[in-house]
């Protein structure tokens, strides 16, 4: 009877790299299904110069394609703001209340064209 072990969290005998849907990846893909991938988080040490050379399971980095970055939710985000009429510091709950509401920027490609 032979020793049997299991490795919990081993290496993944299949499946397609993190990569794949990083926006930190630039990946190039050749006619006969060659492909590179290039990391650019930073995070890579300097001798691979960035070459992802292995399926990725796991990483710090990671950030899906089809989210957001934050500078762009803020780009895009309506500001609101609300404060209290009258003197700073507390008051009685019958003061006014005044709402501020900022449209976000405009870019050139948002607006339509006339």
């Amino acid at each position: 009877m032979g020793l049997q072990i299991k490795i919990s969290g081993g290496t993944p005998k299949a499946g397609k790299s993190l990569c794949l849907s990083c926006k930190n990846a630039k990946i190039v893909r050749g006619q006969n299904c060659e492909e590179r991938i290039t990391c650019n988080s930073g995070n890579l040490w300097e001798s691979t110069r960035g070459v992802v050379t292995f399926r990725v399971s796991e990483c710090g980095e990671f950030h899906p394609v089809n989210m957001p970055w934050k500078y762009e939710m803020e780009e895009m985000a309506w500001i609101v703001s609300a404060r209290r009429r009258g003197p700073a510091g507390f008051q009685p709950e019958d003061g006014e209340m005044e709402v501020t509401i900022t449209a976000p920027k405009q870019s050139q490609s948002d607006t339509p064209d006339e």
